[in-house]
């Protein structure tokens, strides 16, 4: 059996830690750490249940490309800077994205990916991310609110349907400094337009009635009457009295969506860029695929080919998957 990786689709989670490292080892280690830590996380998984912990092991271009042999992730590639420059490119090798709704198991599961990978990498950059106020951000705007909402919604955009990469899944990462003195300078009604919400109740405003350079009208796109949507898992970050903001998670079967809104964002595509640069800005980016988690019992070698022994679980952080053809997976 094939499953889709258990940080992907979960809803709602209020507390997440993200970690970004280079790969030190060889292939070889990448692969065998890989294995120990799904393994601890299966334990963590059957032991606290309500807690729906789920973590997602995502990889670079030039990774995946040693990991699968050079088959799959086709739209998979480094991210480079956008706007100029407004955009910074940090790429790196490996993600690892832990979730649930406990922050003491986020951390503990933290830990043992740290036991697990050792050597074979090296961290650059560890990020602990809240759920704020009413799942708003920083800036006092609720965040997320078209992101798409139930298992089967989600499932559709998030993750790869057919091919060598189904149940695989494209994940875009990028930490924003917020400035939210700048922000109080504004008024509320400017803050809006600068959005294209309402702060308190909300409400979109109307089209007709926003800025272009709005965020929601950078980043509400549509094709051939078709909305582009990314699954996000989004959390604001950091201290009170030091650097602090919003830490963007986002996965999608097409890297297409999420490049398409960041050329929006920066002004790539009709030289009108997001109107919230005024009092954030992005310091991180980066471009990782998420593979497949493959069963080993009856299956077919895959590039990691990682054991799961999850029977008897209770929470639903992990997604069975299937498909007709075996899919490249960890």
């Amino acid at each position: 059996m094939s499953q889709v990786q258990s940080g992907i689709l979960p809803e709602h989670c209020r507390a997440a830690i993200w970690i970004e490292a280079n790969v030190k080892g060889d292939i070889d280690a990448l692969r065998a750490a890989s294995k120990i830590f799904i393994d601890k996380l299966a334990t963590f998984q059957v032991k606290f249940p309500d807690a729906h912990c789920g973590a997602v092991v995502a990889f670079g271009h030039n990774v995946w490309r040693q990991l699968s042999g050079g088959e799959g992730a086709e739209e998979l590639k480094d991210f480079v800077p956008y706007g100029k420059g407004l955009a910074p490119a940090t790429q790196y090798d490996v993600l690892i994205h832990i979730l649930s709704l406990r922050h003491d198991l986020n951390f503990s599961i933290a830990q043992a990916a740290m036991a697990a990978f050792g050597d074979c990498i090296e961290v650059t950059e560890e990020i602990h991310g809240f759920r704020w106020v009413e799942e708003r951000d920083l800036s006092g705007f609720v965040d997320g609110t078209e992101n798409p909402a139930g298992e089967e919604t989600r499932r559709e955009v998030a993750v790869i349907k057919d091919g060598v990469d189904a149940g695989g899944s494209y994940v875009f990462v990028q930490r924003w400094e917020h400035n939210l003195k700048q922000l109080n300078r504004m008024s509320v009604s400017d803050q809006e337009m600068m959005i294209g919400r309402t702060k308190e109740a909300n409400e979109e405003i109307d089209g007709d009635a926003r800025p272009a350079t709005s965020h929601l009208s950078r980043v509400d796109l549509k094709e051939d009457g078709k909305g582009l949507k990314i699954v996000r898992q989004s959390l604001p970050y950091g201290t009170a009295s030091g650097t602090h903001g919003l830490y963007f998670c986002a996965y999608c079967a097409r890297l297409y969506n999420i490049e398409q809104q960041l050329l929006s964002m920066f002004g790539d595509t009709d030289g009108k860029r997001d109107a919230m640069l005024r009092f954030t800005k992005p310091v991180t980016g980066g471009y990782y695929f998420a593979p497949v988690h493959r069963a080993s019992a009856g299956a077919v070698r895959t590039p990691l080919a990682l054991t799961l022994s999850l029977k008897g679980r209770g929470d639903k952080c992990l997604i069975p998957f299937s498909a007709s053809k075996s899919p490249n997976g960890i």
